[in-house]
């Protein structure tokens, strides 16, 4: 792997998830569900209101919440005057593809969205003006970026960003955001819980933050009398899938003690909501765990490649079973562990 190909995935591995409204400003907006509203029909709107504004052009950028370069630019977007008075003179509409599967993959045809994002100008009657993928926009800095946005409105080509062959300004850039990462995260709790209900029988809101950039697998018992071990015993794994996301799973670890392993992305959340937590906890707190490894059978637990960074879960126990083993040997190396009081 070169170094910029390197550079660029750590770029978007240090980038934040931005959460925002439907409609952060006047630049940007998502084309969200609307009934039973086609997809073409919800950016034709938009690309006829983009024409009565005498705006310049509109870009789609097909994105996912599992896309690292797609949040960066969110980041961008949402963080920058300088990107978004490059938008300015046009509208950028994000489309998640697994939020329209189907409809998002045949709405420009001869066009695969598959690579993300894709970043394609489009006129007023769909016509392709420009195309590219949004990692090849300068994800580095702002200005890269900006250039590349405004080139796009402008139905031009994009360029190759200007640090594009200086390493050393390349990384001058990486060490950069990784700082103002770091100062992000800095006295925000790893874990929050929202507990209801009486002691032994409660349900919880609970917010899983990972700090770090590599994803990791957390630890959360599923009861709060029968706290995690170093060395549990494991008659049953089961890996589940939440049914209200399609890219959300989780593994069960049923035994002595019983658990869940909840990956994280890097620099994502995870909200559970309606956990269940039976029994009461000696210490009145609730533990979670963060690994650096965890095995089966002597195989490490791989992360899916579509990891979403910032993942909501309203009711925890709406799952399907993707695959179920028995006796197992777990094995467990433990980065950290953290609590937080339950009142």
């Amino acid at each position: 792997m070169t170094f910029r190909s390197a550079s660029l995935l750590l770029c978007a591995a240090l980038l934040t998830v931005v959460a925002g409204a439907a409609h952060a400003g006047e630049v940007d907006a998502w084309v969200h569900r609307q009934g039973n509203k086609a997809l073409r029909d919800l950016v034709q709107a938009e690309l006829t209101a983009a024409k009565k504004k005498n705006l310049q052009g509109v870009i789609l950028m097909f994105t996912a919440d599992w896309c690292s370069p797609c949040k960066a630019i969110k980041e961008f977007v949402h963080g920058s005057a300088v990107v978004r008075k490059a938008l300015s003179k046009g509208r950028l509409l994000y489309i998640d593809v697994d939020e329209w599967r189907g409809p998002a993959q045949v709405l420009i045809p001869g066009n695969d969205v598959s690579k993300l994002p894709t970043m394609i100008r489009v006129g007023p009657n769909f016509e392709v003006v420009q195309t590219c993928y949004g990692s090849e926009m300068g994800l580095l800095h702002e200005d890269a970026l900006a250039h590349s946005f405004a080139r796009l409105l402008e139905g031009k080509p994009i360029e190759r960003p200007f640090y594009a062959d200086k390493p050393d300004q390349e990384r001058e850039f990486i060490l950069k955001q990784s700082a103002a990462q770091t100062a992000k995260t800095k006295g925000v709790p790893v874990l929050a819980v929202d507990a209801k209900g009486k002691p032994g029988d409660r349900k919880v809101a609970l917010t899983i933050r990972n700090h770090d950039g590599p994803r990791r697998w957390f630890l959360v018992p599923a009861r709060l009398d029968a706290p995690l071990h170093d060395k549990p015993s494991a008659r049953a794994v089961w890996k589940l899938k939440w049914s209200e996301h399609v890219r959300a799973d989780y593994l069960r670890i049923q035994g002595m003690p019983e658990f869940y392993a909840i990956p994280v992305a890097g620099y994502g959340s995870v909200v559970l909501n309606d956990l269940a937590l039976p029994g009461t906890a000696k210490d009145g707190k609730l533990w979670v765990w963060e690994l650096d490894a965890l095995k089966i059978d002597g195989q490490e637990q791989q992360f899916q490649m579509k990891l979403p960074y910032e993942l909501k879960i309203q009711h925890f126990d709406q799952t399907a079973i993707e695959s179920q083993s028995g006796p197992s040997k777990v094995e467990l190396r433990v980065r950290n562990r953290y609590s937080v009081p339950l009142k």
